[in-house]
């Protein structure tokens, strides 16, 4: 317990005005030795939650402390604002609904609200999907700067079924016509027999922060249901952007990225 309490003591004090301190710095403020104080930076600069500035022998916060910034924005802002919508949305399609993120290299879900039908896809909040094989992940990515998709998918596309688009030119085709239609399909592209739709979701400075799709079982939800239903989402995403700060009309389309390729 000490061990916790010198280390939180230690954090405590970069929380002052000049953000930075040096071991000896450190030291006389949080009253602890020389040799334990270096130890315990070390062990935070590895863990990410200190970082050296420059070469002038001093610390700050590390980045993973954003880290938990996007947590709490998410679990305390976004959800809380998009949850109405979000219920309102799924009662009027009868479908199941749910919220992403983007983490890492992967499509996070904070949220779902369900159906009650009986035959209904669960979705369990937590869960992390593949980008390039969701509507949610699509319609994240489809607004990526050139050079990040570029980057990202030099890599192999991972297959899920026998409809997860595995080629690049393809991909980037269908991310094409997602920035120019504002909505993303997966056509049993991640999971058999389940499909969805998806829109963004924008901030105050017009960037995407997340998306919300409509998503069920193809039996009820087939292609031509999606697409009846793909205005309501489009609507639903930008009244929730609208809470979020954004003041466009409609999401601003980023530009042609038909003729990129990934890189070597």
């Amino acid at each position: 317990m000490k061990v916790i309490e010198r280390t939180l003591s230690i954090l405590d004090l970069f929380l002052g005005d000049t953000g930075e301190l040096s071991l000896d710095e450190i030291t006389e403020a949080s009253g602890i030795s020389k040799y334990t104080v270096r130890r315990m930076v070390t062990t935070l600069i590895k863990g990410g939650y200190l970082k050296q500035v420059g070469k002038r022998g001093k610390y700050s916060l590390g980045l993973k402390f954003l880290d938990f910034g996007g947590v709490y924005k998410i679990n305390n802002i976004m959800v809380p604002i998009a949850n109405p919508y979000l219920v309102k949305l799924s009662q009027k399609v009868s479908e199941s609904v749910q919220m992403a993120v983007w983490d890492g290299v992967r499509v996070f879900l904070c949220k779902a609200v369900e159906t009650p039908h009986p035959l209904r896809v669960v979705s369990l909040e937590g869960t992390r999907l593949a980008m390039h094989a969701t509507s949610l992940g699509k319609a994240l990515i489809a607004e990526w700067p050139e050079d990040n998709l570029e980057g990202y998918f030099s890599n192999k596309l991972e297959s899920y079924t026998q409809n997860t688009i595995t080629d690049f030119g393809e991909l980037i085709k269908h991310l094409s016509r997602i920035r120019k239609e504002g909505v993303a399909y997966d056509f049993e592209e991640c999971y058999m027999g389940v499909s969805g739709v998806a829109a963004a979701l924008k901030n105050s400075e017009a960037r995407v922060v997340g998306a919300i799709s409509l998503y069920g079982p193809i039996t009820r939800l087939n292609k031509e249901k999606m697409k009846e239903d793909a205005p309501l989402v489009k609507e639903c995403a930008l009244k929730i952007s609208r809470e979020l700060g954004y003041r466009g009309v409609h999401p601003k389309n980023p530009g042609d990225i038909s003729k990129i390729r990934p890189k070597a």
